[in-house]
């Protein structure tokens, strides 16, 4: 995979770039020549093609333990270069490509009939679990009635999207029957579709699920395995014309906190959520119907779930907008020692790092709070030069 590498200076640079495994004269000589995208290539064909040109080139380059990194102003530059050198152009032209999708900020998302415009102001996903056991909100909302007024609630209060679970996905938790997920959610899917324009969101990984959330009024599928579960998810998006999210997770909820690990966190990620875009593309899901999430919490352990934060631009890199959802999780609690019911203040905090570094939505359960936290973020980001 060729992916820029979110750095914020040159010691953050020399950092990552260490971690990567390049030796440390050649680190001393990356940075000490460094331009605004530094660029990794995974080892393989194109990589080598690459470090034949770019002496040419006058680049400085130097693999790591897994890939080749280098350098480069801009995807003008880029380009150029292609223009100067002709016979260059298979080995930089995905390097133009690759810069293009990680300066994406705007994005259109098609959602059955509905334009939802991403970027600049984050959109809030107001999450309501109706299960008896997921890990912060579960068992409040044991009726349709009280389901629906609370996804009332959190549209009187700025949330942009509602987003239905009916099965628990907490570190642990088992599966439960399709037609007892359906029971708790689709009462609540039509309640709200009856009382408000508002985007509706299903969290499940089962297709009938999803079909019968779709017959109910449902706009996104939230899929948390990213259609890896169920083999008829991806058809039941296609015709339906939902937007899908696809999240990266590693094995189950009830397997997924068994000792995960990770040798580079967000090029496994990248690479990852990458085959899952590209499964759902083969399944016929156009590309602006797509969202990614890399999964806070889901099989991710405690310093992964710090650097998601530290890191998000670098999802950038697929070139799809970008849904988070830190909300309550435990790593909050691994931080403050709060339960999951007093952990606002740690989400406000995940929730303005989220904001600046580039998410699109954010799936919280706060929503009244976290929408000023996203206009305070927005406001300031928007500000004047001085």
């Amino acid at each position: 995979m060729i992916r820029v590498l979110h750095v914020s200076d040159p010691e953050e640079a020399c950092r990552r770039l260490a971690f990567l495994g390049v030796p440390s004269p050649d680190t001393a000589r990356l940075c000490q020549d460094l331009r605004p995208y530094l660029m990794s290539v995974s080892d393989g064909e194109e990589a080598r093609l690459l470090s034949a040109w770019l002496p040419r080139l006058g680049i400085p380059s130097a693999w790591g333990r897994q890939e080749l990194l280098f350098s480069v102003s801009s995807r003008d530059q880029v380009d150029r270069w292609m223009q100067e050198v002709p016979e260059a152009r298979h080995a930089l032209h995905p390097i133009g490509e690759a810069i293009g999708r990680y300066l994406s900020r705007e994005f259109l998302l098609l959602c059955r009939g509905r334009e939802l415009r991403l970027g600049g102001f984050p959109r809030i996903m107001g999450v309501l679990n109706v299960t008896p056991d997921s890990f912060s909100d579960g068992g409040i909302y044991g009726s349709a009635r009280k389901a629906v007024e609370r996804g009332q609630e959190m549209i009187a209060e700025g949330a942009d999207i509602i987003d239905i679970g009916g099965e628990s996905t907490r570190p642990g938790s088992r599966p439960v029957p399709a037609d007892e997920e359906m029971a708790r959610v689709l009462p609540v899917l039509r309640g709200l579709a009856g009382k408000t324009d508002a985007v509706l969101s299903v969290d499940t990984t089962k297709a009938a699920v999803a079909r019968e959330a779709v017959s109910a009024g449902v706009h996104i599928i939230n899929d948390t395995s990213a259609l890896a579960d169920d083999p008829e998810m991806g058809e039941v998006v296609r015709t339906s014309g939902c937007a899908v999210a696809l999240m990266h997770r590693r094995g189950t909820p009830a397997t997924m906190q068994r000792s995960p690990s990770y040798g580079s966190l967000f090029g496994e990620i990248l690479e990852e959520l990458s085959e899952r875009i590209a499964a759902a593309e083969h399944a016929g899901i156009p590309g602006d119907r797509i969202l990614v999430d890399p999964g806070v919490g889901f099989g991710k352990r405690f310093e992964d779930n710090l650097s998601l934060h530290r890191h998000l631009l670098d999802l950038r890199n697929l070139g799809k907008p970008v849904l988070f959802g830190p909300s309550r999780k435990s790593f909050l609690g691994t931080i403050t020692g709060k339960g999951a019911a007093e952990r606002i203040f740690g989400t406000a905090a995940t929730v303005a790092l989220a904001c600046s570094g580039g998410a699109d939505i954010i799936r919280v359960h706060d929503v009244k709070e976290m929408r000023e936290i996203v206009q305070v973020v927005a406001a300031v980001r928007g500000g004047a030069e001085c």
